[in-house]
C-alpha cells in the first residue's frame, strides 16, 4: 500500500517509510522520515469502509476478526440480533 503524505515540517513529498508496525486487523503504526529535513513524521492507519470489486459495501467485514474471504457465510451474525433487541 502506498500512500503520498507531505512532511509536516517542510511541506516535501520526498518521504519515506522507516518502519511499520501492526496494532489491530485494521490499524498501522508507520514511522515516517522525510529524506528532504530528516523530521520523523508518526503516522496511524485504519482502515475505515470496505466495498468488494463489484462495489458493494461490506459492514461485516468491519465486525470480524479475520480476512472477509474467510468467514463462514452461514454463520449466525450476533451483531445484528443485539440492534434487533
Amino acid at each position: 500500500m502506498q500512500v503520498d503524505l507531505p512532511c509536516l515540517n517542510c511541506g516535501s513529498r520526498n518521504v519515506r517509510v522507516r518502519t511499520s508496525q501492526r496494532i489491530g486487523m485494521r490499524t498501522i503504526k508507520i514511522l515516517a522520515i522525510c529524506n528532504n529535513c530528516g523530521a520523523r513524521n508518526h503516522v496511524g492507519a485504519e482502515i475505515l469502509k470496505l466495498e468488494t470489486p463489484i462495489y458493494h459495501e461490506r459492514a461485516e467485514a468491519l465486525r470480524i476478526n479475520k480476512p472477509l474471504a474467510q468467514i463462514d457465510p452461514n454463520q449466525q451474525d450476533l451483531f445484528e440480533q443485539e440492534n434487533k433487541t
